[in-house]
């Protein structure tokens, strides 16, 4: 993080969070630090990263997930922060150490976060600068200058001489428009941060993807190629019973020792045969019936394990194309996940290569013409974005008899929707649909009110007990 940006991030943070109260120390699902905290009437999520790529710290306009399992480190600091106030904040040394102070009925406590690249750290220490935990623990050492252990001395780093300009990580950075909240700077920036490590994550799949899809393609051509040579041979297999039939009917004229013999075919025609110099024409013979029998009873095998050889390479091309075509990491998934069905790349246990663990949002969120349109990314998304967030006069769409995005345009003045936000609503639910290469999709409409959905029903199943149709061209939001 900026130097100047991170100073205009602790300004904002000290006039809004000065005196505030620690609800909660959370350990995020990817693996940063967000404190939970209340000040009047009003919860605020600061959140921590000490990831060396990007360390960073700035308010969460939302309530983030938290991590399945929390660490020693994050114990120490619910043990020693819940409860206490959170007295100021302050960057130490004019340097990229932002220092917070808390007072509990323990005591004082400080949380120092160096944002400092590679070595990024929190230090917890107490009103003495004594570390009382670490999130990097860092031992002494020869080559150590400043160790991180508990109960040694928490010293900073010396301040730099001169004028220091922190590298630039995140780029220019300018408020979001239109912004009515009370920290934009801290807004912009989780925005732009949001932005890098998407690109980040997409680029990481989509090389992991590029790079998995190139040596199936490998793979599969070497193994179709070489079925195909045994094929070949197998097709041999009539040859290699003519010229046992040959041998057998010439071996009186044959002797054992010859390495070939020219023999004449049923037409006349000479038949070159090799023969091994330590076996007997009649040794040679059933050499070559040895052959043909098993080029005949391994034919059919072998042609099918070429048909599917074949049908590999047809579906890897397949989804080199479609992978050259994907737009977004969504569209990454979905091929990682096709992957995974014919086993290429391991099933994602927990955390895909390249991704988060932070769960996505489940919907897309388009602004057209002042109205705001839900659209679910998934058969779980759909559920959310019709069940949870759909008030009964908003309005839902769904491309008529086929899978899709549910759809749904906000309408919390209860108004009549315009005309053009239905046909860009109609739209989006025909492009998030099976429909989506067709020219016209039929997208049924109706008021989210008369959206239901049966006990036990599938994730994205609904009954609908009121409906209209219209058509609709599939249409991507363009922005």
């Amino acid at each position: 993080m900026d130097l100047d940006v991170l100073e205009k991030v602790v300004n904002e943070l000290v006039v809004l969070l000065s005196g505030a109260r620690v609800d909660k120390v959370v350990r995020s699902a990817d693996q940063g630090l967000i404190l939970v905290l209340h000040r009047q009437r009003s919860d605020h999520f600061l959140f921590l990263s000490p990831e060396r790529a990007f360390p960073r710290i700035h308010l969460l306009s939302r309530k983030p997930s938290a991590a399945a399992v929390t660490t020693g480190f994050f114990l120490s600091l619910k043990k020693h922060l819940t409860g206490g106030r959170l007295d100021g904040i302050r960057l130490v040394n004019e340097d990229r150490v932002a220092e917070l102070q808390f007072t509990t009925r323990g005591g004082v406590y400080l949380l120092i976060f160096e944002l400092i690249g590679s070595s990024a750290n929190i230090i917890l220490t107490d009103q003495q600068y004594t570390i009382l935990a670490v999130f990097r623990p860092v031992p002494p050492g020869d080559k150590v200058r400043r160790p991180f252990l508990a109960g040694l001395q928490y010293d900073p780093p010396e301040p730099r001489s001169g004028t220091f300009a922190a590298k630039r990580t995140i780029g220019p950075l300018s408020p979001p428009e239109e912004y009515a909240g009370t920290a934009p700077v801290n807004r912009a920036v989780e925005l732009r941060y949001e932005r890098t490590v998407a690109e980040r994550e997409t680029s990481s799949l989509r090389q992991e993807l590029v790079s998995v899809i190139r040596k199936a393609i490998e793979r599969a051509a070497r193994r179709r190629d070489a079925v195909a040579k045994d094929v070949a041979g197998a097709e041999q297999g009539d040859t290699f019973r003519l010229m046992g039939e040959l041998l057998l009917a010439n071996k009186h004229l044959l002797k054992k020792g010859q390495t070939s013999a020219e023999l004449a075919g049923y037409d006349g025609t000479n038949v070159s045969v090799i023969l091994d110099p330590t076996r007997s024409p009649a040794e040679n013979a059933g050499k070559y019936f040895q052959r043909y029998r098993k080029a005949k009873a391994g034919l059919a095998v072998m042609r099918e394990r070429l048909a599917e050889a074949r049908d590999e390479t047809a579906f890897l091309a397949s989804v080199q194309e479609e992978l050259s075509a994907a737009e977004d990491r969504d569209g990454l998934l979905a091929i990682r996940s096709r992957l995974s069905r014919r086993g290429y790349v391991k099933a994602a246990g927990g955390k895909v290569p390249g991704t988060r663990t932070v769960a996505p949002q489940p919907y897309r969120t388009i602004v057209h013409q002042g109205w705001e349109i839900l659209v679910g990314k998934s058969a779980a998304g759909n559920d959310y974005v019709t069940m949870k967030l759909a008030r009964p006069d908003d309005l839902w769409l769904h491309a008529e008899g086929m899978a899709g995005s549910h759809v749904v345009v906000r309408n919390p003045g209860k108004r009549d929707i315009p005309d053009g936000v239905l046909k860009k609503a109609a739209s989006l639910a025909a492009y998030y649909s099976k429909g989506r290469n067709s020219t016209k999709v039929p997208v049924a409409f109706t008021r989210a009110a008369y959206v239901s959905k049966p006990r036990g029903a599938a994730p994205g199943s609904v009954v609908l007990g009121s409906r209209r149709t219209m058509m609709a061209a599939p249409e991507k939001d363009a922005s």
